[in-house]
């Protein structure tokens, strides 16, 4: 937003030129902190998805914007899934035992806490 547009000594008709007066997105462009944002995600999800966007800032300072997808960007997505992401070894990990893997997990945690690595 150009600076001298709420001073008192800009003409009138100069601060209805577009060139200085606040765009749309200037005006409607909304500014969250971060740790808001992480309480509120889904709320500023559907925010976004009605056409809004947010800049989400952390220690005052803007780090990242919300911006709802283009229709085309909606509709060429597609998730990841576990073959998209294995390939070509999707099919040997068809049957991985994620329990096992989770109790690994919980042995190697254990380890780490007797020698005071984790909490």
């Amino acid at each position: 937003m150009n600076k001298n547009f709420l001073n008192e000594e800009t003409p009138v008709l100069e601060l209805l030129s577009a060139a200085t007066a606040p765009s749309y997105a200037e005006v409607m462009i909304r500014t969250v902190n971060i740790s808001d944002a992480k309480a509120n995600l889904s709320k500023l999800a559907e925010e976004v998805a009605s056409g809004d966007q947010v800049i989400v800032s952390k220690a005052g300072k803007p780090v990242m914007k919300l911006v709802p997808l283009t229709p085309q960007e909606a509709a060429a997505y597609k998730p990841k899934t576990l073959n998209g992401l294995m390939g070509k070894y999707a099919e040997e990990f068809k049957d991985f035992d994620w329990e096992e893997w989770d109790q690994l997990d919980d042995e190697v945690r254990k380890i780490w806490r007797k020698f005071g690595y984790m909490d």
